[in-house]
């Protein structure tokens, strides 16, 4: 293995360690509930778009290719994963409901995420300069 798969591979592993730097991490704790919400508003707001859902469904294909077995190539069945998005009918008034629902608790969770993600190194988001802006709690 070259040492920069090395590198990348060690620091793929201290990401799903959760060895992000304390600022990021304190920043990451603090947003957890509003960055979530966020995340389910950006997907309503996407189906409403689109006019539909999308449905994803995860699972293996078998797939010929070509093996090398004792010095011999030869056909062979490999497993490979398979993701499949459907398109899947919205009830539109539900959708326009549910994102006004989580835009209400957008605002409700702003200024507590804001506090708490204060002390973690992003200054006053308060100030003039920078304003009551949610841009730096977006994931």
């Amino acid at each position: 293995m070259k040492a920069s798969h090395a590198i990348l591979a060690l620091c793929a592993l201290g990401l799903l360690a959760g060895c992000l730097s304390p600022p990021a991490r304190c920043f990451a704790e603090a947003t957890a509930d509003y960055r979530a919400i966020w995340r389910a508003a950006r997907a309503l707001e996407a189906d409403l778009a689109r006019g539909y859902a999308l449905h994803r469904s995860d699972s293996q294909e078998l797939t010929l290719s070509t093996c090398r077995a004792g010095g011999t190539a030869g056909p062979c069945l490999v497993e490979r994963p398979r993701v499949r998005e459907t398109p899947v009918a919205i009830d539109i008034g539900d959708h326009q409901s549910r994102l006004a629902a989580l835009q209400v608790r957008l605002e409700e969770l702003r200024p507590a995420a804001m506090a708490a993600a204060a002390p973690c190194g992003h200054g006053d988001w308060t100030s003039a300069d920078h304003g009551p802006s949610d841009a730096v709690l977006q994931p």
